[in-house]
């Protein structure tokens, strides 16, 4: 009997040994899910972010298009705080930024392609941040 002693323990061990590789295993699984509901949750918010960076205002009626930019920009804001990654949540908020301080002059048929252009120049930064 006493030669089944050590055996019982010696299988009770690999037991052992094998329910916690088990579990490193389970972890590992655990943490790629993670990581890849991450990436998701990340290609759909610059997906929406580029969206909302798009949005070009109709200057037709100047005080339609200033307040459709600045809800657009309150879109991001709330987008920008869901941000995980720092360099993304500065790259649309620097989007958000330049759509909120939009003013009537600003989207004046003369002067909006200079403001155009900063907003050009901040949604690409955003699309970098993305890629």
């Amino acid at each position: 009997m006493r030669a089944g002693r050590p055996v019982a323990t010696f299988l009770l061990a690999l037991g052992l040994v094998g329910a916690l590789s088990a579990c490193e295993a389970v972890q590992d699984a655990s943490n790629a899910a993670n990581q890849a509901g991450q990436a998701i949750d990340k290609v759909k918010l610059c997906a929406d972010a580029v969206a909302l960076a798009g949005f070009t205002p109709s200057t037709t009626d100047p005080q339609k298009a200033l307040d459709e930019t600045k809800a657009k920009a309150e879109e991001l804001n709330k987008l920008a705080e869901k941000a995980g990654d720092a360099t993304l949540k500065d790259a649309i908020t620097g989007v958000s930024d330049t759509m909120s301080n939009v003013t009537l002059s600003d989207l004046d048929p003369a002067k909006i392609a200079d403001w155009s252009q900063k907003k050009l120049d901040q949604a690409a930064k955003l699309t970098a941040a993305c890629g």
